[in-house]
């Protein structure tokens, strides 16, 4: 579900709402005193809505809700009331009262958002933090987690994941080397083959980022991924030997953007190769390395929206800075 279709349906709900509550009021006959009583609790209900706007659209949303409902409202006071001045100054007040409770309601609301999304935002630059401090470690792979974050997001875009799903991917392809900080700087910064025993070290790390993401709360998802980066999807990765969609949408997106990245970078082992050799490369590993419905997104990615990318961390600078 897309923000601008949760938005609407919120926006229903609470019209109905207002409408629901507003029939009840007005079909209740204000006599005999029983039927009073109906009255005065309909009239709480009226909080409602203003309170349910300021939770989904803050201050400007309870502003427009609280309006409508003391239209409704005065209305009623007007038409079942009159001449009854005392009634109607008390339901005046009830109007008081839907404003205090809304505008409140709306600022808090929207003073909460704001401090969650400073939270958010100071959270990610923590990370960026620590994943610059873990590139600048491994020289020969600098900028390369930034780099495959966005390649990530924008296949994801192109699949069409969204919201909490695609951050978790985000997140997670930033973060996909941490369990690295494991792994000794004599293996690690090797130049040449590494013996069996040290690649059994290496294939240690995605456990390893696994056991430091999953700790964080807003990361657990985002550490499924790291540890199942290096799956494939034909079940000869690790560590788990995952296969297909036993394995997480974001690792299965991330092993494209992952690549991608490795194959067009210069690394000690390999010459980079251009953008076509690099997505031959991933054309042919589809059904094995790969998601074929990955792939399929992948090969559709304009190759311009590639290379802004790579342009971007051309100098090496964080983008983030």
């Amino acid at each position: 579900m897309t923000k601008t279709n949760s938005a609407t349906i919120k926006a229903v709900t609470i019209g109905l709402l207002v409408i629901l509550i507003g029939l009840l009021h007005f079909l209740t006959p204000t006599a005999p005193h029983t039927y009073h009583k109906v009255h005065i609790i309909l009239r709480k209900f009226y909080f409602l809505p203003p309170v349910m706007a300021a939770v989904w659209f803050g201050f400007r949303g309870t502003v427009l809700t609280t309006a409508a409902v003391s239209a409704l409202f005065t209305l009623h006071a007007y038409l079942d009331w009159p001449g009854d001045y005392m009634e109607q100054a008390n339901q005046m007040g009830e109007v008081a009262g839907f404003w205090v409770v809304g505008l409140i309601s709306g600022l808090l609301f929207d003073r909460q958002r704001g401090l969650l999304m400073e939270l958010a935002k100071a959270n990610e630059e923590t990370l960026l933090g620590l994943v610059s401090a873990l590139d600048l470690r491994e020289q020969h792979t600098r900028m390369h987690s930034q780099r495959v974050r966005d390649y990530a997001l924008l296949l994801a875009d192109k699949i069409g994941v969204k919201g909490k799903e695609r951050r978790d991917i985000g997140f997670g392809a930033l973060l996909h080397d941490v369990g690295k900080i494991a792994v000794p700087d004599k293996i690690l910064l090797k130049y040449g083959e590494l013996t069996e025993t040290e690649w059994q070290v290496m294939r240690g790390h995605p456990a390893a980022g696994h056991q430091i993401a999953r700790r964080i709360g807003f990361l657990k998802k985002a550490a499924e991924i790291v540890h199942a980066h290096h799956e494939h999807f034909d079940g000869t990765g690790y560590p788990g030997r995952l296969k297909g969609y036993g394995i997480p949408l974001g690792a299965r997106i991330f092993m494209v953007a992952d690549v991608y990245d490795a194959l067009i970078t210069d690394r000690p082992y390999h010459t980079r190769m251009s953008h076509d050799e690099a997505v031959a490369v991933i054309r042919d590993k589809s059904g094995s390395h790969f998601d074929p419905a990955v792939v399929e997104a992948f090969l559709k990615i304009e190759k311009s929206e590639l290379l802004t990318i790579e342009e971007r961390y051309r100098e090496g600078r964080n983008v983030y800075d």
